[in-house]
């Protein structure tokens, strides 16, 4: 599961479940998220590999947004998303544990959960009051925008895309492919044996 905060502690709209916590589902839950709440100041993140690729950085420093990782070994720093996942696994996981068909393909499944939560964040989750804050997320999400004195800053189709590129060096195989995250990709037959 992934799940941002921004730089007030808010929920940014990026989640969902994913088969693994790597960067290719890191980026299927992050660039959705931007587009529909805007790009905040600052990202608080865990260290793992996901969210310590170069992929990462780059992406977040094409928008402008400042990667803050939390201190490893320190779980106080990520206080607030680990409430987040106990509620989570509280509310919403509990309802849907026994739901999903035995005989459904894994894929399937996994985009069915995918809308539920979805469902359940934006109509539930969003609307409930928090006990500490008095506010509900999506009230202090909106908040914290007149706090800053501005609106989110919603990115342009085109800066999404150029920041959600890949770019990785590879050299080109015999076959005139390269790898990158599990697939393969043919190139023209001229770059064999180069770096590209």
């Amino acid at each position: 599961l992934f799940a941002f905060l921004d730089d007030h502690s808010r929920l940014v709209t990026g989640y969902r479940f994913g088969f693994s916590e790597d960067t290719v589902r890191l980026a299927a839950a992050f660039e959705p998220a931007l587009a529909a709440r805007g790009v905040p100041d600052s990202v608080y993140v865990d260290n793992g590999s996901a969210y310590v690729d170069t992929w990462l950085l780059r992406a977040c420093g094409k928008l402008g947004i400042r990667l803050i990782h939390s201190t490893p070994h320190r779980p106080q720093g990520r206080g607030k998303i680990e409430r987040f996942f106990r509620t989570v696994r509280e509310q919403f996981l509990v309802e849907v544990a026994d739901t999903t068909a035995a005989d459904q393909a894994p894929a399937a499944a996994l985009l069915e959960l995918n809308t539920w939560f979805t469902a359940w964040v934006e109509s539930v989750y969003h609307h409930q009051v928090h006990s500490e804050t008095g506010q509900t997320p999506l009230n202090r999400w909106n908040d914290g925008w007149q706090t800053a004195g501005h609106g989110p800053v919603m990115p342009s189709v085109d800066a999404l895309t150029e920041a959600f590129l890949w770019s990785q060096l590879r050299t080109v195989t015999k076959t005139a492919t390269v790898s990158l995250h599990g697939n393969t990709y043919e190139v023209d037959a001229a770059l064999v044996g180069r770096r590209v």
